[in-house]
């Protein structure tokens, strides 16, 4: 099978995005190739494109391709695929930010993508918009909370454990709330006080202000807490929570690492956490996540859908909806499908 590709490349370093006509390339031994419908502005993608971050997973060499998740139907299967077929819909994620050199295989940002077969879900009816928008902050939030605190899979916690969710009204932070619920575990969260309603409605049995001059001292007297995330990942939130471990100590989890220096009795757990399936260390839980997890999130609408612009152009409209989302000019996320 042949089908037409076309990419927004980064020709240099800084420069300017460029749609050109590339080459559809073919799923190899335990690949697949997408028909790519759906991807989201992430603010990395935003700053590598118009900053030139250089960091990790940014791209080495040039022209480069951005992008590591996105949603669509599967166009073509690689040798050794069985769990798929043509047609599917999907969501998928891609090595792209974990390779961090050219990768025009496996770079969302163009009409199809080359993707592991074993980090795509089938999305069933969902609309390929949430399918996508969902994916990464949930799997942030449940990689950091299941996989490296060690919370248990939803319907098997106890109640009795609490969890602290700082900073719950972004998408991690809302998602991770919604993840401690389904477990079984009382949640506490901080959050606003005009989104206080809100948490609660999706798990949260206490919301603090975070900026509240007592917030720390009202959070330690509805603890202790099991499980401790900081979905905002900043510097008041990580030495809120090491405070909220003394004097016994502990561990948090991060969205971001060094802050603040830390006592010696408190570990920061921090790692990029939505790449943590692109790794072979956590295949079990890939499989978990990709095979049962997510599909069943996505069919049965078990979390609470994410709110997002959809911007038309296709392609040739990702330069100015990476500068919006660079800029802080729009709330939610953004969402634009290569197929235009």
């Amino acid at each position: 099978m042949t089908v037409a590709n076309r990419a927004a490349l980064i020709p240099s370093k800084g420069g300017h995005l460029k749609v050109t006509d590339v080459e559809t390339s073919h799923p190899g031994p335990g690949e697949v190739l997408v028909m790519n419908h759906a991807i989201v502005i992430q603010p990395l993608d935003a700053k590598m494109l118009l900053a030139g971050y250089d960091g990790a997973g940014a791209p080495q060499s040039y022209p480069a391709l951005l992008g590591s998740s996105g949603a669509g139907t599967v166009e073509e299967l690689g040798e050794g695929v069985d769990n798929l077929a043509a047609g599917d819909r999907v969501v998928y994620d891609t090595r792209a930010y974990v390779k961090g050199d050219v990768n025009r295989r496996e770079g969302t940002w163009q009409k199809t993508v080359i993707v592991d077969a074993k980090t795509v879900a089938k999305v069933g009816d969902a609309a390929f918009e949430q399918a996508v928008l969902i994916n990464f902050p949930l799997q942030t939030a449940v990689a950091a909370l299941h996989l490296f605190l060690g919370m248990a899979t939803p319907g098997s916690g106890n109640s009795e454990e609490r969890v602290l969710v700082w900073g719950a009204g972004g998408a991690v932070g809302s998602y991770a709330v919604q993840y401690a619920k389904s477990v079984g575990h009382t949640v506490v969260a901080t959050a606003s006080p005009r989104d206080v309603e809100r948490q609660k409605r999706l798990g949260a049995t206490e919301v603090v202000d975070y900026k509240a001059a007592d917030a720390v001292d009202r959070l330690r007297q509805l603890g202790p807490y099991k499980y401790l995330f900081t979905a905002s990942g900043d510097a008041a939130s990580q030495a809120a929570l090491a405070a909220l471990l003394q004097p016994q100590g502990g561990k948090f989890a991060s969205v971001l690492g060094g802050q603040v220096d830390l006592p010696p009795n408190v570990e920061r757990v921090y790692t990029a956490f939505s790449q943590a399936a692109q790794k072979e260390e956590h295949s079990a839980w890939r499989d978990w996540w990709y095979g049962e997890y997510l599909p069943r999130v996505l069919q049965d609408g078990l979390v609470e859908p994410a709110r997002f612009s959809k911007v038309s152009g296709g392609l040739a409209a990702l330069q100015q909806a990476s500068t919006d989302v660079f800029k802080g000019k729009v709330r939610g996320k953004i969402i634009v499908n290569p197929q235009e």
